[in-house]
């Protein structure tokens, strides 16, 4: 069966930077599952793994503009201390939770202010994914409903000895 919309694709992948940088790695974990054409990936890995089938492997690059975007200078923000005093217990490097909502990577500690990063901590990347098609089949009406596949859940749920 190929990848098409309302079908649900098992994947294994890794996600490195453009330098090589090893940002992900489902190999030795279960596949990730998604439900193919309801947006849960990135528009560009998506329409590059539309037509392929359990068992194909594809290398994908996609650009900034088509992953996290690019970094944008106003994203980065001058916080003052009196306005969000928690970030006096914050390392640098740390995600914060601002008052707004949006979180981002505390990049500079001062005595009165720090910096935060608000940008998704992708954007700006070029990301290099490496994909293993282990898994397509129909979505079911209530997975398309819903929008995502349901897990498979298997084992045992009793005493009845099958584990």
């Amino acid at each position: 069966m190929q990848i098409e919309k309302n079908t649900v694709v098992g994947i294994h992948y890794t996600l490195k930077s453009i330098h090589e940088d090893l940002i992900q790695d489902t190999r030795a974990y279960s596949p990730e599952y998604y439900l193919h054409g309801a947006g849960n990936l990135l528009p560009a890995l998506e329409r590059a793994l539309n037509g392929k089938q359990a068992g194909d492997a594809l290398g994908v690059i996609i650009p900034p503009s088509e992953a996290f975007g690019l970094k944008e200078d106003a994203l980065v923000l001058r916080i003052n201390h009196d306005e969000l005093p928690d970030l006096v217990n914050v390392g640098t490097g740390e995600l914060v939770l601002l008052a707004d909502g949006r979180e981002g990577i505390l990049i500079e500690k001062n005595t009165d202010f720090s910096i935060v990063d608000t940008n998704h901590p992708l954007a700006g990347e070029s990301l290099v994914y490496q994909l293993q098609v282990v898994e397509v089949r129909p979505a079911t009406e209530e997975e398309v409903e819903a929008g995502s596949p349901f897990p498979d859940v298997r084992g045992c749920f009793g005493a009845s000895g099958c584990c």
